[in-house]
């Protein structure tokens, strides 16, 4: 009883993360990892643009444009270090879901292994095991990708931000402004009869 109501006060992503036991940690430091790997990511944009200003400042003597190789060699290196940063991630987040699944199933097993036998007769245990290999593998899903996949959008949306408004404001404010009418535009579209046929469209 104390154990539900400890439970009640917890998100349900902190609840499974409880299954992970001494891999919790893993989960948090793979979130961080993508976020910083998709900060490292836009390195390369950022070099893609030093060059075009280098080009334009010196058109048409391009020889001029000394720096423009190493431009290009510091956008190889940061593509580079984004995907191995990434996959660090990755494989914090899989062992700490792959634990977590592991887990979940062992639990569910012991408390059916505590079930009274005619709890299997009106309870088929072929069901039983596809509900919890089913549970068990969204779980794997949400925590291996999602959770990582999430975070490192919502990182490289504000790095993007910041760096659209460093470079230049105005063309910043521009493009923010043109996502929000294009977010606004796709609720109005899924809203309403629209957001009724959807549903019945993926029910079909």
């Amino acid at each position: 009883m104390a154990q539900e109501e400890r439970d009640k006060g917890k998100g349900t992503v902190s609840r499974l993360l409880d299954f992970a036991g001494d891999r919790r940690g893993l989960t948090y430091v793979g979130c961080v990892l993508s976020a910083v790997a998709m900060a490292v990511n836009m390195v390369p944009y950022v070099c893609i643009w030093l060059v075009v200003r280098d080009l334009v400042a010196v058109a048409p003597n391009w020889k001029e444009a000394h720096s423009i190789s190493g431009y290009g060699w510091a956008a190889f290196g940061f593509a580079v270090l984004g995907i191995v940063v990434y996959f660090c991630a990755l494989m914090c987040t899989h062992l700490a879901a792959f634990r977590t699944a592991t887990n979940i199933r062992k639990r569910c097993m012991a408390h059916l292994a505590k079930a009274p036998l005619g709890y299997f007769d009106t309870h088929a245990s072929g069901l039983l095991r596809r509900r919890i290999d089913g549970a068990a593998a969204q779980t794997e899903t949400l925590l291996a990708h999602n959770l990582a996949d999430i975070t490192g959008t919502a990182a490289m949306f504000v790095t993007l931000l910041v760096l659209l408004f460093v470079f230049d404001w105005r063309m910043g404010l521009a493009c923010f402004m043109a996502a929000v009418i294009s977010i606004g535009t796709l609720f109005v579209m899924m809203g309403g009869k629209n957001a009724q046929l959807m549903a019945q469209y993926y029910e079909s």
